[in-house]
């Protein structure tokens, strides 16, 4: 006879093995959610007291409205009755009796599964909307990852969230890992970076678990991400394979046994290990379609967390809400060509690549992006290979990342590259007029009227050294500076807690007798949270940029949010030195947060 266990044990197996097995809670025949209580109170399959389906799935770390339910049966011939009318009795007719009660209060995903094994196994998968009665049946039958029914709720800041605070956790259990065998911050992406590689690699992906020493393993990786390169005619393949070639010095490959915490270990087992944890839980990651995550760039912010090292490096990665943020500002097309003159990780090409793909018409359209129309520079060898192995990950086999110094290769790249959009983060340890260097370099590279969006410190817009004041007047007499937008103070918190702003520039078009809009977009939602970094935990960015683009778009003044004056190189270019307050939005607390600041300011100057 069938047990219904085996087939619980099927799915309680399918998802535990999930990437994202981590952002989720999954309980069984219970739930801790009052909200789920309460709706399942009366909701007996039987038609007395309180039900409650074999599995629910919910994300507890986005207090979210989205649940996904699981009814099973052992048996296939109880997978659906035909009236959908028997609950006790048939898996679909139970899910379905579940989702409707939890659909009340929540956006909900109903799966039934019946068999007793992968090759029978029946699945059927419905979504119900909260507050609605239809069900809609969805075109799956099988048995999906979680990422594919994250996706099915339709709210990408959602999908964002738990993503990256799934991402931030893997990287803590990494680097308190890497930290035990003294691998330096650095080493420790190059390592992440070349291992997922060499996943793409089919016989190293089938053999690594064999390997007998470490320092096989590590040549191992080596050959393997050299064949991935070599395939995909990587045209800058000689300098990623000669920082990869830095983790063969590493004490974790090149020695046998080493001590940890007092105890020697065998690093062949650890390496294995290590590398086993990539590829079921990291590597799959990279390779979901979604083409707008930069996880090299989430693990190196997260690594250096405890560096120190990064700020005095001037290296800040962009927040991927912000690198979107540019794509809106730039309003680019399926047909814009997009250049970072220093691109670190690749953040922003990432976010360009997401964007105009899905613009895109047609395949062919899809591969000269990928091939044509995405240029970086990065002078780090080390930013450089992440960069280009981010690009890999997403399909883009040619990389027009070049490693050096930019203004270098200005000449070059603007003899290749018919740029017209440049996003750029420049480092900020070059000073006030080095950032301004870097956007002159940018509009520079552009073609007639190519547009440049970079974000820089708000020392650069306000500041009156002589030589930024001499910069900005020579940047003036060309260029259009069409707008300044101040953004939140601890927008790159960890790595940097300095004041920055966003400029745009329309290249080739003096700004004589025009007017800048300045924003002010202080609040971007995003709250931080201990061991996830900056979130928007309640969900308000999505609404809070939409107001702002619809803003910006249309060039209006808003009390408290934009306004336009016209500028000179002797000015202040932020919204503060000329923003009319918007006293609607002043509170009480506002009034009080002032006081205690004032007060703290005042004690610690008598004092300090």
């Amino acid at each position: 006879m069938a047990s219904e266990r085996i087939t619980e044990e099927l799915v309680r197996g399918h998802f535990k093995a999930d990437p994202l097995f981590s952002v989720i809670k999954l309980e069984e025949q219970r739930s801790t959610n009052k909200r789920v209580i309460d709706l399942l109170q009366s909701a007996s399959k039987s038609g007395k007291g309180r039900g409650m389906p074999e599995f629910l799935i919910s994300f507890p770390s986005q207090n979210s409205n989205y649940l996904i339910v699981i009814e099973c049966k052992g048996e296939i011939k109880y997978h659906e009755s035909k009236n959908l009318d028997k609950p006790k009795d048939f898996a679909v007719d139970g899910v379905l009796h579940y989702g409707k009660e939890l659909s009340k209060d929540f956006e909900v995903i109903c799966i039934a599964v019946s068999g007793q094994n992968t090759t029978e196994m029946l699945v059927s998968s419905y979504r119900i909307a909260k507050g609605k009665t239809k069900i809609n049946k969805l075109n799956s039958n099988e048995l999906n990852s979680i990422n594919d029914y994250i996706k099915l709720f339709n709210n990408e800041h959602f999908e964002y969230n738990l993503k990256h605070i799934d991402i931030v956790q893997k990287a803590i259990y990494l680097n308190n890992l890497f930290q035990d065998f003294s691998i330096t911050e650095n080493g420790r992406n190059t390592i992440v970076s070349s291992i997922l590689l060499s996943l793409m690699d089919n016989s190293f992906r089938s053999n690594y678990a064999n390997t007998e020493k470490s320092i096989y393993i590590a040549e191992d990786i080596i050959k393997a991400v050299d064949r991935v390169l070599t395939n995909r005619k990587v045209k800058n393949k000689a300098e990623m394979i000669g920082e990869y070639n830095k983790i063969l010095n590493e004490p974790l490959f090149k020695d046998e046994v080493i001590k940890v915490k007092k105890k020697d270990v065998n690093t062949i087992e650890e390496a294995k290990e290590i590398i086993t944890y990539i590829h079921k839980n990291i590597y799959p990651l990279v390779t979901m379609e979604d083409a707008g995550f930069d996880v090299l760039g989430k693990f190196y912010t997260e690594f250096i967390r405890y560096a120190g090292s990064s700020q005095s490096q001037g290296l800040v990665l962009t927040p991927q809400h912000i690198t979107e943020l540019f794509c809106d500002l730039a309003n680019i097309t399926e047909n814009s060509i997009v250049y970072d003159p220093c691109c670190g990780s690749g953040g922003f090409l990432i976010s360009a690549m997401k964007t105009m793909i899905e613009k895109a018409k047609n395949d062919t359209q899809k591969e000269h992006i990928r091939n044509s129309q995405l240029i970086g520079v990065e002078r780090r060898p080390d930013m450089f290979t992440y960069a280009c192995s981010n690009m890999l990950f997403r399909g883009d086999g040619k990389s027009n990342i070049y490693c050096g110094d930019c203004f270098n290769l200005e000449t070059e790249i603007t003899k290749n590259h018919k740029i017209n959009a440049v996003f750029l983060n420049p480092p900020y340890d070059v000073g006030n007029v080095g950032q301004m260097q870097f956007i002159e370099h940018s509009l520079n590279s552009v073609t007639q009227q190519g547009i440049v969006i970079g974000i820089v410190q708000m020392s650069c817009a306000i500041r009156n050294e002589k030589e930024l004041v001499a910069m900005k007047k020579k940047l003036l007499e060309r260029h259009t500076l069409k707008a300044v937008i101040s953004m939140p103070d601890e927008l790159f918190n960890p790595a940097a807690s300095v004041p920055t702003c966003i400029m745009v520039w329309e290249a080739n078009k003096p700004n004589n007798g025009k007017e800048t809009w300045f924003g002010y977009l202080k609040d971007d939602g995003f709250e931080k949270r201990k061991f996830k970094g900056r979130v928007d935990v309640k969900k308000r960015w999505s609404d809070i940029k939409e107001k702002f683009i619809k803003t910006y778009n249309n060039q209006k003044e808003l009390p408290g949010l934009s306004v336009k004056v016209e500028v000179t190189e002797n000015d202040e270019w932020c919204a503060e030195a000329y923003m009319e307050t918007n006293y609607d939005e002043l509170t009480t607390n506002n009034f009080e947060e002032v006081l205690k600041r004032f007060y703290s300011f005042k004690y610690i100057y008598q004092n300090g």
